[in-house]
């Protein structure tokens, strides 16, 4: 289950026009299972009867409850033997269906964040108590980092073990470096809209070096001279600026949500040396390795950033080597096969 735009993205990745990580290895799934998806295909959500809630439930958590889409595909979901739940706002609705009953086959749910908003929100409040009883109830709890697990199983008051990690598989065929091997860009790259992202650590670390920050987030453009803030690209687009860049940058807050994960995975994989913020979050053990494959800093240390970028700038070298290694670690770790073999063994102990 998703939350939206899949089967356009499944046509544009069938054109190879999109990277197919963010399907959560449907495709290769499928060549072993009997698989399909369900996800909200409304234009207009919010003339659906369920929309004020969940915008109030969204305006008070941070997060939405998509139990209309749930509903509306209930005969599909009942009739599955094993559910996939990809986000929490899906996975919380169907994990309400299987405390209901209404849901028969088993549930992986995969959580990304919801332990940030609980500590934000406050756990001991009533919703946060009932998304901690409906998450319970899930057969398979899943994080895509082991600083996440640790995260979501101190909120749940469960053992680590209790929680899988899914190890995030980035498209390493469609993420390839375009641009012509002699060329070394002339602009510093920042990819990322969501929340988890830390933009003034960079500006303060990197305001006079030129830079291009690719956000939907909004940015004081007019104090940055060599600032380009761009928004809405292609992923073929993307690929193109992430091959363009002399070197990318991924700011973070320090949270257990692995944020910026697949922006580094796809930077990586097109061969381009990452500064990225290690968190609570950290995905990247033990093959992502500080100073060889990308380099680590600490959350919100504008000192530390600056070195970091100052040295990328000056020894070009450097970021060619550490680039070159890059590409080499994701390919042999962080592949989407990789990811789909995971979550295969994981559904194949439910459907034996």
């Amino acid at each position: 289950m998703y939350r939206r735009s899949r089967r356009q993205w499944l046509d544009e990745w069938q054109r190879g026009e999109r990277s197919g990580e963010f399907f959560y290895s449907l495709p290769t799934l499928s060549r072993h299972y009997r698989a399909g998806f369900v996800e909200d295909e409304s234009r207009r959500p919010f003339r659906r009867a369920w929309w004020p809630v969940e915008w109030l439930l969204a305006r008070r958590f941070g997060m939405g409850f998509a139990l209309d889409i749930a509903l509306k595909n209930l005969s599909v979901l009942k009739s599955a033997r094993v559910v996939i739940s990809t986000v929490d706002s899906c996975g919380l609705p169907l994990a309400l269906l299987k405390r209901l009953g209404l849901l028969r086959g088993r549930l992986i749910y995969i959580s990304q964040g919801l332990s940030d908003r609980v500590a934000e929100y406050g756990a001991h409040r009533w919703l946060s108590r009932r998304y901690r009883d409906l998450l319970l109830g899930a057969d398979e709890l899943v994080v895509l980092s082991s600083g996440a697990r640790e995260g979501l199983a101190a909120w749940l008051r469960v053992p680590p073990e209790r929680i899988r990690v899914l190890p995030f598989g980035t498209d390493c065929e469609f993420w390839r470096n375009t641009a012509p091997p002699e060329e070394r860009g002339s602009r510093l790259v920042s990819v990322g809209s969501d929340s988890g992202r830390d933009y003034p650590t960079l500006l303060a670390a990197a305001a006079d070096l030129p830079l291009h920050i690719v956000t939907r987030q909004p940015l004081p453009v007019d104090r940055y001279p060599n600032l380009i803030h761009s928004t809405d690209h292609s992923p073929l687009e993307l690929r193109d600026i992430y091959s363009g860049a002399a070197f990318v940058v991924i700011p973070l807050l320090n949270r257990s949500q692995p944020s910026g994960q697949s922006a580094t995975l796809q930077a990586m994989a097109c061969g381009k040396s990452v500064i990225v913020t290690r968190t609570r979050g950290w995905w990247g053990e033990p093959f992502v390795r500080d100073g060889e494959a990308c380099v680590l800093v600490p959350p919100g240390d504008v000192l530390a950033l600056r070195d970091a970028i100052r040295r990328f700038w000056s020894e070009p070298e450097l970021c060619r080597r550490i680039g070159q290694k890059a590409r080499e670690t994701v390919v042999a770790h962080f592949s989407e096969d990789r990811m789909a073999a995971a979550l295969d063994r994981l559904i194949g102990t439910h459907v034996c």
